[in-house]
């Protein structure tokens, strides 16, 4: 997996458990395992964000502290594979994105598309006024149920017209991947 990090995150991150820019030709031709992050405060609590290039799928964290940082991989992949289940995709398609994360390596690199960076800006804008709206703490956020809101909307891809929808897209993403099996 591919994480493109904001600086900010890039330095938070203990670049010794990962790799810092190497990137396998396998990963970049996958979309599936081509993400955006980002760590970004809401109501002095430190929060993860993800957010995939090809369909702009969102991942949200809320309150990670450090420790959660060297365990990010486990992490997202359980957010990731919950909010997949969350949003109504099949269990045969939740299993194909299961088997595509485990078997993948996470590299790191500080390149990032100002597209996806703007779709996550707005993601987290609206983190915040649905928690100013409910009068709701951070803390009360489920990751599961906040990953399905910020990815049921239309967005907006540079150089494709119209609107996508991220749920939507990473279901015919997951269609179109080639079936692999579980290594035992």
């Amino acid at each position: 997996m591919n994480l493109h990090c904001t600086k900010k995150l890039f330095e938070q991150l203990s670049i010794s458990r990962f790799e810092a820019g190497e990137t396998s030709a396998s990963t970049q031709a996958n979309p599936l395992l081509n993400w955006h992050a980002n760590i970004v405060t809401i109501q002095r609590k430190q929060n993860l964000v993800f957010i995939n290039d090809a369909t702009r799928y969102a991942v949200f964290i809320p309150c990670v502290i450090k420790s959660d940082l060297n365990r990010l991989p486990i992490l997202f992949q359980d957010v990731f594979i919950n909010s997949l289940m969350k949003a109504g995709l099949s269990s045969e398609l939740v299993e194909k994105a299961a088997l595509y994360l485990h078997d993948s390596e996470v590299s790191l690199d500080t390149e990032c598309s100002r597209s996806v960076q703007g779709t996550m800006r707005l993601m987290v804008s609206d983190v915040e006024i649905t928690l100013d709206y409910r009068g709701q703490k951070i803390s009360d956020l489920l990751p599961y149920s906040t990953s399905v809101m910020l990815s049921d909307r239309p967005c907006t891809i540079k150089g494709v017209k119209g609107a996508i929808w991220p749920i939507r897209e990473k279901d015919n993403l997951l269609r179109g991947l080639p079936s692999i099996q579980a290594v035992e």
